[in-house]
């Protein structure tokens, strides 16, 4: 088995409160590259945390995540900052997009802040933009872009550095079967170059995609197994 791009171990977030919630308890997730992990569970039961805490973004109470081996919370900013920017690509559930930028101004930002030239920056973006059926949008500001759209720019962006990774928080909530067969073959070319996705979502869609799912509830790993291994698990809650 290849060694895995990422690996969290014993993972605990607490969050703490006068209704202090536990959200990830013990949780433990290897991603090896050409995985692409469907990861799903019901709404409430820490999957976004958890992916935070992959991503680096959010630190965890106990546990450890490593990236090739290297400790993500024992890097300098400057290497994080890079590993984000091209180890890793991440698609938020609230998109993260800037309301000031047009659709191809904030899919080429990754590669314009890591010093890409902006017509090499800009073709790139066009290129990712009508992957996902956006050529007609890549001037349009995000205000003027429906939810649907929206979501497919934030994809667009995740994937424009090349990333070895991508964690997806629900990529495919907020579009039609179509679209999300279009957002869903495009992550599938991280697979191609040999990396890694883990998509959190609640679309049976993305099973016919993947070789791995991971059924998190109550902040913590139930069952892991083939899409076929778990078809009694499943649920679309």
């Amino acid at each position: 088995m290849p060694e895995a791009l990422l690996d969290a171990r014993d993972i605990v977030r607490r969050y703490r409160g006068a209704n202090g919630v536990l959200a990830v308890r013990g949780a433990s997730l290897a991603v090896a590259p050409k995985d692409f992990v469907a990861f799903m569970g019901p709404s409430g039961s820490g999957k976004t945390t958890f992916i935070g805490i992959l991503s680096g973004l959010d630190r965890p109470d106990e546990g450890t995540v490593t990236w090739k081996g290297r400790d993500v919370f024992a890097m300098g900013r400057e290497e994080a900052l890079a590993l984000r920017r091209t180890g890793m690509g991440i698609v938020f559930q609230s998109f993260g997009l800037l309301p000031t930028l047009s659709a191809a101004e904030n899919v080429e930002l990754p590669l314009r802040v890591g010093g890409v030239d902006l017509d090499e920056a800009r073709e790139r973006a066009v290129h990712w933009l009508g992957r996902l059926g956006l050529s007609d949008r890549i001037d349009n500001r995000t205000f003027e872009l429906s939810a649907g759209q929206q979501q497919r720019v934030a994809v667009a962006r995740a994937l424009i550095a090349e990333p070895e990774l991508v964690l997806a928080d629900e990529p495919i909530a907020e579009v039609d079967t179509e679209n999300a067969d279009l957002i869903l073959e495009a992550l599938w070319e991280v697979i191609r170059r040999g990396g890694a996705v883990l998509a959190a979502t609640h679309n049976p869609e993305a099973l016919r995609y993947a070789n791995r799912v991971v059924l998190f509830r109550d902040g913590q790993i139930e069952a892991e197994g083939s899409p076929e291994e778990l078809q009694g698990h499943l649920t679309t809650d």
